[in-house]
């Protein structure tokens, strides 16, 4: 779908890095210690931020949050790339009601909207596709 060849070939590349660490022994206990990773890498992209460091240091800790999640997503058994498959199904569809939310409202795109109305026509959007 939306996924280049260069960063399938990189995420398969992580899936299999990942999985030989796992083999290796090297893995982690649980999964809250998964999530308290991925809350420590969410501060220090925060912090790169603040800090204005280089675009490569923030861009490497957005890497590693991206780690940390497909890390918790094989210690919990799911298929990266169907979970993957998953999320952008759901967020298709959650698009798709947003721009029919905002078109029944007059707008064609939500440029130059605040950002407190696209959050109101998203969270709107949600409880459609929840339904």
């Amino acid at each position: 779908m939306y996924m280049s060849k260069m960063s399938d070939t990189a995420l398969d590349a992580l899936i299999t890095l990942e999985q030989d660490t796992r083999e290796y022994g090297f893995d982690w206990p649980n999964q809250e210690m998964i999530i308290d990773q991925a809350i420590s890498e969410c501060e220090e992209i925060r912090e790169a931020i603040l800090h204005k460091e280089p675009p490569h240091r923030i861009r490497e800790e957005i890497g590693d949050l991206l780690h940390t999640a497909i890390s918790l997503c094989i210690f919990s058994g799911y298929d990266v790339k169907d979970t993957l498959a998953n999320v952008n199904e759901k967020f298709e569809a959650r698009m798709s009601a947003l721009k029919k939310i905002a078109n029944e409202r007059g707008l064609e795109d939500l440029k130059g909207q605040p950002i407190e109305f696209m959050l109101e026509l998203w969270r709107e959007a949600k409880k459609q596709s929840k339904r």
